[in-house]
């Protein structure tokens, strides 16, 4: 595969894959201490599994939706990762040419090698982070997955948040589950899309060859705009839609 700098507007997605995945986790590291939003966004074949293997029992609605999310991300696995970084007023990086720049991470890195590498930049980094999704529970779940080096999820979703506190160094916020609590009523239903053309956003997901990575910078527009809307943004860290 030849790697590229997809151009989308002003912003630049890096496709990262073996010829560059050195250099690109360099500049992540050095970009962390300020930048430290992450906004993420995952993509996958698809979901194997409609209820949680052994059915859904007694278990509330919050334990069988973990139980779906478990059963899937333990069998299927991940075919892309994009990462945004932004700073605490939402700044992206600014690279020498002038343009803003973003990651998008493709699928011809093994997933363990770039965990692996990934692990090590983030427990070198000095302060918490801010981990950003939008209706992240899978998003979340497949990361957790990778950087345990492909153990499969804990049984239950208070492990696994506890789980994925250690392994992220920092805080998890959902930006669809802040809509859904933002007062507002046209912002409690509809997906990725739907919140930012309400919201007047670019729609860089229309536009771009990789998916991950303008939604992981459509994720964090949302929920920058998200914390200014609701009360009290730092209280919603770990209220992830669907399994909150």
């Amino acid at each position: 595969m030849i790697l590229a700098r997809v151009m989308v507007g002003r912003l630049q997605f890096v496709s990262m894959g073996k010829e560059n995945i050195t250099t690109e986790l360099q500049r992540i590291k050095e970009l962390l201490p300020r930048y430290r939003y992450v906004a993420i966004d995952t993509e996958y074949p698809s979901t194997v599994h409609e209820v949680p293997v052994g059915g859904a029992g007694r278990l509330t609605p919050v334990a069988c939706y973990y139980a779906l999310v478990k059963a899937n991300i333990d069998e299927v696995p991940i075919l892309q990762v994009g990462l945004t970084l932004c700073d605490e007023e939402g700044n992206l990086p600014v690279i020498v040419d002038g343009f803003n720049f973003a990651h998008a991470l493709v699928h011809n890195v093994p997933s363990t090698d770039f965990m692996g590498k990934l692990a090590e930049v983030l427990a070198k980094v000095p302060q918490p982070l801010m981990w950003v999704v939008f209706g992240g529970a899978f998003d979340f779940a497949h990361m957790v997955k990778m950087l345990s080096v492909g153990q499969p999820l804990p049984k239950t979703h208070g492990e696994f948040m506890a789980r994925a506190r250690h392994l992220l160094h920092g805080l998890a916020f959902d930006a669809k589950y802040m809509g859904k609590h933002s007062g507002r009523a046209e912002l409690c239903a509809g997906g990725l899309r739907t919140m930012a053309a309400i919201l007047g956003m670019p729609q860089l997901i229309l536009v771009s060859p990789s998916l991950a990575g303008p939604k992981s910078h459509t994720a964090f527009c949302i929920f920058n705009v998200m914390r200014l809307v609701v009360h009290g943004g730092a209280s919603y860290d770990g209220l992830i839609d669907g399994i909150y």
